[in-house]
């Protein structure tokens, strides 16, 4: 273009130059009255010298307008150089402000996702049934987040299958309500995440494009699938699906990720606590079992039932029933208990003339009875630990006399004779029989020891 426009002025300046010795040339013959033509023209250029510095005006003014050739062209160039400049300005202006736009955009996003999920860690937090957790979980991240679907898979014992315990659409039900299970490593983007313990987004646009043909979610265009760890194992997956296409990106990775890790973290504790109250229940039933088999005994050594009147304190029956009329007596019961077990009842009695039972006295009545019940326990506890001392003291002195026995018939005596009297019986036999033939297994007393005591 700056060579165009180099010329263009050039010619201008040759074209312009020319008119003047031209038109010198046509007012000479018009004013020697010569006819107009080529003879008269070279006529007068051979012969009048004034002409001549007039034929030069073409070569000057083509030069004149060479220089202003150039200068413009370079005008040309800078003005052409400045609009590029003006255009890239204002393209990377555009670019900035949708940069700009598209970063505020995205923070925002990122601020109402980091709020949603702050929401959902913390109501996820406050819940210690695990089934209420998964279910209200799910609810709250397709509420929080917007999602089409959220679903929450839990593997199983033998890490064998992800079972979908909790979904918040009606797919997700009907998913729920089939024992919806995934092998792990095995099957869709759910399997791959619980065996591998890494985030994985499925779309169905781009390079990496997924076809979606789950027909209880037919609407799903976009998913992503998040490890559930805690101490270090997975032990479930965090499913959301958008019917948006390419609707996950890397920066929703890092938030729901830091979502996913304080669920596992409440689902860890929600079945801690669980195993822990199943335990605690079933230690429960086992001390109530313990301790009723260990109060068995007393029952049937002492009497199990006591009365206390204006006469002193007499023992009764278990059947025994105080004798009143209806509405004679203001009665206030209270279990004797230990450790949650029912070891006995206290019943007191006063006529109904009387002033009826106070919550100070109540209050009173309760104390004394739990004291009452530790105190049965500990004195149950120290007698058995007096009989097993006994036994023990026994066990011991009979065996120091068998070993201080030197034959067998002397030893057999002495067995005979402590065994008979620590037991406290009549009579007491020892025989010692050995096989006469191996065949017919039959028998000949060896020797027989009996004492009567």
């Amino acid at each position: 273009m700056k060579r165009n426009v180099v010329i263009l002025y050039t010619a201008f300046g040759v074209s312009f130059g020319i008119l003047f010795p031209l038109l010198a040339s046509i007012w000479l013959m018009y004013q020697g009255r010569y006819p107009y033509g080529l003879n008269s023209f070279y006529i007068i250029q051979e012969n009048n010298p004034l002409i001549w510095m007039i034929d030069s005006a073409p070569l000057f003014l083509g030069i004149f307008a060479l220089v202003g050739g150039i200068r413009q062209a370079r005008v040309l160039q800078l003005n052409k150089e400045l609009n590029t400049h003006v255009i890239e300005q204002k393209q990377l202006s555009d670019q900035l402000t949708g940069l700009k736009e598209k970063l505020e955009y995205s923070v925002e996003k990122q601020l109402v996702e980091l709020k949603a999920a702050a929401h959902v860690a913390r109501e996820a937090s406050a819940i210690h049934d695990l089934e209420r957790l998964l279910e209200d979980t799910v609810n709250l991240i397709s509420e929080q987040f917007g999602f089409y679907h959220a679903g929450i898979f839990l593997i199983d014992e033998r890490d064998e299958y992800a079972i979908l315990r909790a979904a918040s659409s009606e797919g997700g039900k009907w998913m729920l309500a089939r024992n919806h299970k995934l092998t792990v490593g095995k099957e869709g983007i759910v399997g791959y995440v619980a065996w591998k313990g890494e985030p994985r987004i499925a779309l169905d646009v781009g390079e990496d494009a997924v076809f979606f043909n789950n027909p209880d979610l037919p609407q799903t265009r976009s998913e992503m699938a998040l490890p559930l760890k805690a101490r270090q194992r997975t032990i479930g997956v965090l499913d959301v699906q958008s019917t948006v296409a390419g609707a996950f990106t890397e920066e929703d990775v890092s938030i729901l990720q830091t979502l996913a890790d304080q669920l596992a973290l409440a689902i860890d504790n929600a079945q801690l606590l669980t195993e822990t109250q199943l335990t605690l229940k079933e230690l429960d039933a086992l001390n109530k079992r313990l301790i009723t088999q260990a109060w068995r005994p007393y029952r049937s050594r002492f009497a199990t039932a006591y009365k206390y009147d204006r006469l002193g304190v007499t023992p009764a029956s278990d059947e025994t029933e105080t004798k009143r009329k209806p509405n004679q007596r203001l009665e206030l019961k209270q279990p004797i208990q230990f450790q949650g077990q029912t070891i006995g009842l206290i019943s007191l009695e006063r006529d109904n003339d009387r002033p009826a039972w106070t919550s100070s006295e109540t209050e009173l009545f309760q104390t004394v009875v739990d004291q009452l019940g530790l105190a049965l326990e500990n004195v149950r506890v120290l007698e058995d630990m007096q009989h097993r001392t006994e036994r023990e003291r026994l066990i011991s002195e009979i065996s120091t006399r068998l070993w201080a026995s030197a034959d067998i018939n002397t030893i057999v005596r002495t067995a005979v004779h402590e065994i008979g009297t620590s037991f406290e019986v009549s009579d007491a036999i020892i025989q010692l029989e050995i096989p006469s033939d191996h065949d017919s297994g039959s028998k000949n007393p060896l020797l027989i020891v009996e004492e009567t005591l």
